[in-house]
């Protein structure tokens, strides 16, 4: 075999392998999003997707020159589809980026714990809404209830810590999946992060109905030793306005 057919089929069957591979972490995506389950990291989405548009263009640039017809055609499908669903993501992830609202999480300086935001509260107070973003203050007992029902679409959260000064501390460290017990875990009392991001909806037995946003903000050594999970059917049955109206 000439070596362009070599390095042809070297090139279409990892661009195959590697999209699969981003057709997999789409799918499960969507499939979290659509049981509003934790979303999975999509770190790998950004590593995968540049390899897999060079080796589609490499592909389809190695098909001239080869020889046999059939695997000009095969590989010319292959890569071009390849290709064509790089396009199509890259696409999304701009539309989504630029289409979406940017959600601000505005948190009491030092505080740890669970975090909910409340829609369609019955006493909730008005979204604080700007051109393409809104904002959220927390309270001080980390519970938020919204007049307004929950954004629709694509969102860009960015969670902040707001200091006594009226400044903004940026909380970076973002965790979607299970921090395990582990010495450095345990030990890690000081980098600041957002965990477990999630929404849900439930009805308590006076049939009051609540659709909230929750995550938790904190350390990983806070969130292993000292968390205390907050109830929030309790909470509806002190504070009845949380109840959709």
């Amino acid at each position: 075999m000439e070596i362009r057919s070599k390095r042809l089929w070297i090139v279409t069957l990892a661009n195959i392998a590697v999209t699969s591979l981003l057709f997999f972490i789409i799918y499960s995506m969507t499939l979290a999003l659509a049981a509003l389950a934790p979303v999975i990291s999509g770190w790998p989405l950004f590593i995968l997707l540049p390899i897999g548009f060079v080796l589609s263009i490499a592909g389809l640039k190695f098909t001239k020159g080869v020889a046999s017809r059939v695997a000009r055609h095969a590989a010319s499908i292959v890569n071009g589809c390849a290709l064509a669903l790089d396009l199509l993501i890259i696409f999304g992830l701009a539309a989504i980026f630029f289409g979406s609202t940017t959600e601000r999480f505005l948190i009491p300086d030092g505080y740890k714990g669970d975090v909910f935001v409340v829609y369609s509260a019955q006493d909730g107070e008005p979204l604080n809404k700007s051109r393409g973003s809104v904002a959220f203050r927390i309270p001080d007992d980390g519970i938020l209830r919204i007049r307004d029902s929950m954004i629709r679409g694509g969102t860009r959260p960015e969670y902040y810590y707001v200091r006594q000064d009226g400044s903004l501390e940026s909380i970076r460290d973002f965790w979607p999946t299970t921090i395990h017990p582990t010495p450095e875990n345990l030990g890690d009392d000081r980098n600041i992060g957002v965990y477990f991001p999630r929404t849900g909806t439930f009805t308590n037995f006076k049939g009051c109905s609540v659709q909230y946003e929750q995550f938790y903000v904190g350390t990983k050594a806070h969130l292993l030793t000292k968390y205390k999970q907050k109830n929030l059917d309790s909470y509806v049955l002190d504070h009845p306005g949380a109840c959709s109206k």
